[in-house]
């Protein structure tokens, strides 16, 4: 017999908490060259700090493009911020990358991360020689870019791997005469960023900032917008695609902005550069034509199923005399996703119910149906003050 005691055991696993760390985490597909013995094309690595730069032999020498994607993304996303780049060929195209078959560059890193990658910036520093081959105002392969890279982001939906994608509005010559307009589209897990950051290496065209305006995103909260004035300015200096400055382009900043892209701006008594917000090439009728509205539901789809997957092909008591479910059974079910919400999105979303109908045929079908609403938070997008003089005396 042991010693008289008093013996404490901590209990574990009932707070219902799910461990999610994923939100951030990004993946960077950019046009380079190899390293010989430290970076190898077409092959995925995972970054934390730009201290690892130098271990892949990056530099402004012989990377001047990878290097300013890599820096911009962690002067906005913070060091210690895991980042998974794959880079590919000078010649490869944004619609090669974004291709719907196994080999491609896109579904390669995504794979390679195993679907922790909730957001992907895809980015080409044109060859000298290239000349884009003009549509509606744009480079046509951003274009067919765009498609591709939403059809391969859905096809990951089955495999709870949702992310979004951030593409370069490449060859843009300054016009807004029939301009492409992303809203016109269909693609709502897709942005296009207009915004530049300047020339790199031999390129004659303006790069996108793709890598800062991604760490913007990585850095804050699902249900936060990248261009949020509270987290201050995203660049002291920069252009858009024609390699014309945004206030050379004041005049057409509500034109871009309805048409859908992401752009610099700035505000009257601010210093620097601003997103105009984080729209995606959806029409606004869509539930998820912002970057921030589909950041919010892809987190709570992982959510749900990280909730739910342990009680696949396990049993249910069923009424006895009914052959339905039992309403404390389903109460019990609904109360699990909505503690699991509850505690990994509180601050990102108003209010989460779930609801699970206690009539369903589970005996016939093995299926049961878990319906559920996410109230997101409101975004202030425009603040109208009346102001006006007034004379008391004449009251």
């Amino acid at each position: 017999m042991s010693l008289p005691n008093v013996n404490i055991v901590l209990g574990n696993g009932n707070m219902g908490a799910v461990t999610l760390s994923d939100d951030g985490i990004s993946g960077l597909i950019l046009t380079g060259t190899a390293v010989a013995g430290k970076l190898e094309l077409n092959r995925a690595y995972v970054l934390g700090s730009t201290l690892d730069l130098a271990k892949l032999g990056i530099d402004e020498k012989n990377n001047p493009f990878l290097y300013k994607e890599l820096m911009a993304y962690y002067a906005a996303a913070g060091e210690g911020a895991e980042l998974h780049l794959l880079v590919v060929s000078e010649s490869t195209t944004l619609t090669q990358i974004c291709a719907n078959d196994a080999a491609s560059p896109l579904k390669k890193l995504v794979n390679s991360a195993a679907g922790r990658i909730r957001l992907v910036g895809i980015n080409r520093n044109t060859p000298t020689e290239y000349t884009p081959t003009k549509e509606k105002g744009l480079d046509k392969d951003v274009i067919t870019a765009i498609a591709a890279a939403n059809v391969v982001a859905e096809g990951f939906l089955a495999a709870i791997a949702p992310f979004r994608i951030l593409l370069p509005a490449i060859g843009w010559d300054g016009s807004t005469d029939a301009l492409y307009q992303p809203r016109e589209g269909s693609y709502n897990r897709v942005g296009v960023v207009l915004a530049s950051d300047g020339k790199f290496g031999a390129s004659k065209l303006y790069s996108a900032a793709v890598g800062q305006v991604l760490g913007r995103a990585a850095r804050i909260s699902v249900h936060q917008n990248i261009g949020r004035v509270r987290d201050g300015a995203i660049a002291t200096e920069g252009y858009l695609t024609d390699g014309k400055t945004p206030e050379e382009h004041f005049s057409e900043w509500n034109l871009l902005n309805d048409a859908g892209y992401i752009f610099y701006r700035t505000f009257v008594s601010k210093n620097g550069y601003y997103l105009n917000g984080d729209p995606v090439a959806a029409p606004t009728t869509d539930d998820y034509c912002y970057l921030s509205s589909g950041r919010v539901v892809d987190k709570a789809m992982v959510i749900a199923y990280k909730t739910y997957i342990d009680e696949i092909l396990d049993n249910i008591v069923m009424d006895p005399d009914k052959g339905t479910i039992p309403s404390h059974i389903c109460k019990s079910y609904e109360a699990s996703i909505e503690r699991a919400v509850g505690m990994n999105m509180s601050g990102e979303i108003s209010s989460f119910t779930a609801y699970i109908d206690p009539a369903q045929n589970i005996l016939a079908s093995g299926n049961m149906t878990v319906s559920c609403e996410v109230v997101p938070m409101g975004t202030l997008r425009k603040i109208t003050v009346n102001l006006s003089l007034t004379n008391p005396a004449n009251q």
